[in-house]
C-alpha cells in the first residue's frame, strides 16, 4: 500500500535510515535545500504528506517558519496546535515528543502508547527543538499510517535520533544565520560612517542610509522623514509614504522620547539628531511582522549612526562651504567654476584668445541611482570625473556642476578644436567599462553614455555667464535628438 512504510516489507532498516539523514545534513548548506532532502529521506521510509521545521522568536514571542522566517505563524487552528504543542513541550525536557496531540515520554511503555496512538490515516508527530537545555521549535512530521510488522522500538529509537542529529544542525543554523546577521549590521554601520569620506550633501547622503537600512531590515519598510522650517516632519525618502500607522506616531517623536513602538509592535520611529534637536526619524513598518527586540536594538544603533554621519556631514558642509573642488569627484565645485569663469572670459578679452565651454551630462543617470542605489551612482560620477580629468590639457579647467552635470572651460581653444575634444570625452565615457563592486554588486559593471553641448564665447556676450548658457542650451539639443551625442551651439538653437 502506498500508505504503508515503504522500506518496511521485510524490516524497517534503521541503520540506513539514520545514514541517509546524517548524509543530507552533511551536504545541505542551504535551509530549504536541506528541508527539502530531510523530506525525501523520510519520504523513502514513511509515507510523509508534510515535514516542517518551527522557531520560536522570544523577542516578538512568536514562532517562524525555519525556512521562511520572515513569516510568522498566525492564528488558525493548525498553527495554535503548534503553539500549544511547544508549550506541552517546554515542561519535559528532552525526553518525549507529542504525537496526535498525546505526550508521550521516553520513560513510558512506549510500543503500547505509540501504537495506541497510530491512527488508521494521517499521525502528526512533533519532536522538540532544544538549544542547550531550552526548546527554541518543534520539528513536525505528518505520515500514513505504519505497517502492523514493524519493530515500533527500533522504530523509534532511530526517530529520536534523528530528530537529536537534525536538532544539532537546525542549532547550527539559527547560530550562523546570527552571526551572518550581525556581520551585516556592522558592515551597514560602516557604510553609513564612511559616507562623509565622498559626500556631504543631505540630499545624497539620506537616500544612501535608507537604501543601507531598508537592505538590512528587509521585513519591514524604511521611511526616513526630517524636519522643515516650521519644525513639522516631512518625508524625504522614499517618495511617498500611505503609512497611517507612521503618521500618527510622528508626533510622539520629542527629546524625551527618541523612539516610539506601535500598540501592534509592527511599526517604530526611531529619532535622529543633532545634538540635542530632533531633526529627522527614521521609520519601520510591516503590515505582517512585529518588531523584535533584537531589530529595535538594531535600528536603535543604526539610527544613531545615520544621526552622526548627518551630523559630520551638516558641520563639513559648512566649512567647504567656501572651499574650492567637489568632495565627490575632486574636479573643481561650481562656486569655484563661477569664479574661474570671470577669470577666463576676462583673460580671453584681454589678449583676445578663444575660449570655449564644454557643458555634458551623464544619460538616464536617474535609471542608475534608481537600479542600482546611489552608492553605485557616485561609483559613475567619480568615474566620468577621472576619464575628464585624463583626456584634458593640464590648463583645462573642469567642474562639477551639479548632480551628473560638468562644465569645462577650454581656454586658447577655437570651437572646431573644443567639438573634437567633446567628441574625444565622449568615446571614452562610451567604451568605458564602470566597475560598481566595491557597491555591493558582485560582478557589475555598467556602461554609460554623456551629452556634450559647446559653445564659443563672443564678445559681444552681455554677461560672462553667457557662454556657459549657449553650451547648456546646445547640451540640451544634444538630449533631444537622442542623446550620447555632441552639439555645437548656434543661434538656431534659441
Amino acid at each position: 500500500m502506498a500508505d504503508t512504510i515503504k522500506a518496511s516489507k521485510d524490516s524497517f532498516d534503521e541503520l540506513q535510515f539514520l545514514r541517509e539523514i546524517s548524509l543530507t545534513l552533511a551536504c545541505s548548506e542551504d535551509s530549504q535545500l536541506l528541508l527539502n532532502n530531510l523530506q525525501a529521506v523520510f519520504e523513502k521510509y514513511l509515507s510523509v504528506s508534510n515535514f516542517r521545521i518551527f522557531i520560536k522568536d522570544e523577542s516578538s514571542n512568536t514562532l517562524k517558519d525555519f525556512v521562511k522566517n520572515w513569516i510568522t505563524v498566525g492564528k488558525n487552528p493548525q498553527q495554535e496546535l503548534v503553539e500549544n504543542i511547544f508549550q506541552r513541550l517546554k515542561n519535559i525536557n528532552d525526553t518525549g515528543f507529542v504525537l496526535n496531540n498525546k505526550l508521550i515520554k521516553y520513560t513510558d511503555k512506549k510500543d503500547k502508547l505509540f501504537l495506541q496512538n497510530i491512527k488508521t490515516e494521517q499521525n502528526l508527530l512533533y519532536f522538540p527543538v532544544y538549544n542547550e537545555k531550552n526548546i527554541i521549535g518543534v520539528i513536525e512530521i505528518n505520515f500514513n499510517k505504519l505497517t502492523k510488522d514493524i519493530d515500533l522500538k527500533r522504530f523509534l529509537t532511530a526517530l529520536r535520533i534523528a530528530a537529536s542529529q537534525i536538532n544539532t544542525t537546525i542549532v547550527n543554523k539559527i547560530l550562523n544565520q546570527k552571526l551572518c546577521v550581525q556581520i551585516k549590521f556592522q558592515k551597514v554601520m560602516r557604510s553609513i560612517a564612511k559616507l562623509i569620506e565622498n559626500q556631504f550633501e543631505l540630499n545624497y547622503i539620506l537616500p544612501i542610509i535608507g537604501e543601507l537600512i531598508d537592505g538590512f531590515v528587509q521585513e519591514h519598510l524604511i521611511y526616513i522623514f526630517t524636519k522643515d522650517e516650521n519644525d513639522n516632519f516631512k518625508l524625504f525618502w522614499p517618495l511617498d509614504c500611505q503609512d497611517s500607522a507612521i503618521l500618527s506616531l510622528l508626533p510622539k517623536i520629542n527629546k524625551k522620547k527618541t523612539y516610539v513602538i506601535s500598540k501592534d509592535g509592527k511599526t517604530g520611529l526611531f529619532a535622529l539628531k543633532n545634538e540635542d534637536k530632533i531633526t529627522g526619524v527614521v521609520a519601520a513598518s510591516s503590515n505582517i511582522d512585529k518588531l523584535s527586540k533584537t531589530d529595535i536594538d538594531y535600528l536603535l544603533q543604526l539610527s544613531l549612526q545615520a544621526s552622526v554621519t548627518t551630523q559630520r556631514a551638516n558641520s563639513y558642509a559648512q566649512v567647504l562651504k567656501y572651499a574650492t573642488l567637489d568632495a565627490l569627484t575632486g574636479l573643481n565645485n561650481r562656486r569655484q567654476f563661477e569664479v574661474r569663469l570671470k577669470q577666463e572670459v576676462s583673460n580671453a578679452l584681454r589678449n583676445k584668445k578663444p575660449l570655449c565651454c564644454i557643458m555634458l551630462d551623464i544619460d538616464y543617470f536617474k535609471h542608475v541611482n534608481d537600479t542600482w542605489g546611489h552608492s553605485a551612482g557616485d561609483c559613475v560620477l567619480k568615474s566620468v570625473a577621472k576619464i575628464i580629468s585624463q583626456e584634458l590639457r593640464e590648463y583645462d579647467i573642469a567642474s562639477r556642476y551639479g548632480g551628473e552635470e560638468f562644465c569645462i572651460l577650454l581656454p586658447d581653444t577655437k570651437i572646431k578644436e573644443a567639438a573634437f575634444v567633446a567628441q574625444r570625452l565622449r568615446k571614452a565615457v562610451e567604451k568605458s567599462d564602470i566597475n560598481i563592486s566595491d557597491e555591493g554588486l558582485a560582478g557589475e559593471v555598467l556602461n554609460v553614455t554623456i551629452s556634450v553641448g559647446v559653445s564659443e564665447f563672443d564678445e559681444n556676450f552681455d554677461t560672462p555667464q553667457r557662454l556657459h548658457q549657449c553650451a547648456d542650451i546646445a547640451l540640451y539639443e544634444a538630449k533631444r535628438r537622442g542623446r550620447n551625442r555632441v552639439v555645437v551651439y548656434d543661434e538656431s538653437l534659441e
